[in-house]
């Protein structure tokens, strides 16, 4: 194998070098917690993917219309599903897949991924944390609970697919940290006690990155958005959860267009989620948070009125003909 090169002390990929398979990111995924992948997938697939994402970013889905959705006021959301065709290119290749199930040690289901964009802001909104922690579960009254002794293997990759060039902003993560334990109350990185807590963050990296990049990460370390940040940011965020552990469950049905299906291999459809269970429904998703908001019912009136002017017409004029 050639020598590899790092970008921030981490390991990258590039699988454009002779000799260099996406099977060699997994040494330093189980070793540091994280690795990039570079030039793994087509350029081509790349570019129209990031074309269709910058028209659905550009409004919101709005009463059947294809669009974002917000929970907040810096994040853009989108299921990247709705994307269709080029964007299973990214999400499941094959290759990567043989990745994330070496390093779980089991076969994997994509348990959720979102298409996310971040606007410059100058505070910092979305906190370094850890996806799993002793007494995690999913869901209140949900299966399973995790234990200590399930958080010493590997449970969950995690991805970041930069859809451009990113640098200021760009994910970061916390070396080695996958191999720490975390407590109840200790999930996000502000409430580990000192000193273990600036122990772990003097080995976090910022990790820049190329359009196309993939950074692959063990989702028991800290790891969060670079921010402050004063630069945009475009990722799709996927993640593989082991089957040995959590079953074939993911957190909710993908939209995938019929379309696609065709073009996905049957180990690509069992990963995406074909036929598994499912933690939560179309209203307890992300996509459905916006409906808690104190603005949801004067916009769902708007809707609900739109067209009443021409409705107010049609029947005048009926009465008229009468």
């Amino acid at each position: 194998m050639n020598q590899l090169s790092t970008v921030n002390q981490v390991t990258v990929i590039d699988c454009a070098e002779p000799g260099v398979t996406p099977a060699d990111a997994l040494g330093p995924l189980v070793n540091d917690g994280v690795v990039v992948l570079r030039n793994v997938f087509p350029a081509a697939s790349v570019d129209e993917v990031f074309a269709r994402a910058k028209r659905y970013l550009a409004q919101p889905a709005i009463a059947g219309s294809p669009g974002y959705y917000k929970i907040d006021h810096p994040k853009k959301l989108l299921d990247p599903c709705v994307l269709g065709g080029p964007v299973y290119d990214l999400l499941l290749d094959e290759r990567v897949i043989n990745v994330a199930e070496k390093c779980l040690g089991s076969e994997c289901v994509m348990a959720e991924m979102n298409l996310k964009y971040d606007a410059p802001v100058k505070y910092s909104y979305f906190a370094h944390h850890t996806d799993f922690w002793a007494g995690w579960q999913k869901k209140e009254n949900s299966k399973p609970v995790l234990t200590e002794e399930d958080l010493r293997q590997p449970i969950g990759i995690g991805g970041a697919i930069y859809l451009h060039e990113t640098h200021e902003g760009a994910f970061c993560y916390c070396l080695g940290s996958h191999k720490r334990v975390v407590k109840l109350g200790q999930q996000d990185l502000s409430k580990v006690p000192e000193p273990e807590r600036s122990a772990i963050l003097a080995r976090r990296v910022r990790i820049d990155g190329k359009k196309g990049d993939l950074v692959l990460f063990d989702d028991r370390g800290y790891h969060g958005p670079d921010q402050p940040s004063t630069k945009e940011r475009t990722v799709i965020l996927i993640d593989y959860y082991k089957i040995a552990t959590f079953g074939r469950r993911i957190v909710t049905p993908y939209a995938v267009w019929v379309t696609d299906i065709v073009r996905l291999t049957p180990r690509q459809l069992k990963v995406l989620g074909v036929g598994a269970e499912s933690w939560g429904d179309q209203w307890t998703t992300l996509h459905a948070k916006f409906s808690r908001n104190p603005l949801h019912r004067w916009i769902a009136r708007a809707i609900e009125r739109a067209y009443l002017h021409r409705h107010l017409r049609a029947t005048l004029r009926a009465w008229l003909r009468r």
